[in-house]
This record gives C-alpha cells, sequence and structure tokens, in this order.
C-alpha cells in the first residue's frame, strides 16, 4: 500500500513538474458548457435515485429490522 501511495505521490509531482503554459482562451461559450454538463450530472443523479428511491428505503427498513 505504502509503495502505491509512492508512485502515485510521484506520479503527480512529475505531471505538475512537466506541465507547461497553454495560453489558452476561454470564451464565455466554454463556461457555458461546463454549467450545462454540471446541472445535466445534478439531474441525471437525481433522476436515477428518484427512480430506485423506494428499493434503497425498502432495503434500509429490512436491514434497521433485522438489527432490532
Amino acid at each position: 500500500m505504502k509503495t502505491t501511495a509512492k508512485y502515485v505521490t510521484f506520479a503527480f509531482a512529475l505531471f505538475f513538474a512537466s506541465m507547461q503554459s497553454a495560453h489558452a482562451y476561454l470564451d464565455p461559450g466554454a463556461a457555458s458548457m461546463v454549467l450545462q454538463v454540471l446541472i445535466g450530472g445534478v439531474a441525471a443523479t437525481v433522476g436515477v435515485f428518484s427512480l430506485y428511491y423506494n428499493k434503497i428505503k425498502k432495503f434500509f427498513s429490512k436491514l434497521l429490522k433485522q438489527k432490532a
């Protein structure tokens, strides 16, 4: 486990040491696209949760009844 952490730390250090300036321009359209992706992700998460809400609720109610 410690060796994996060392490799990950080394990889991050190497990545950040080799970064160069991109000289890129981000227009308002790009920011709007990022905002749409974030809102879409939240909407998808809420949609999936609402579809499986009853199953999740039933699972936890059974789990809590077994402990009592």
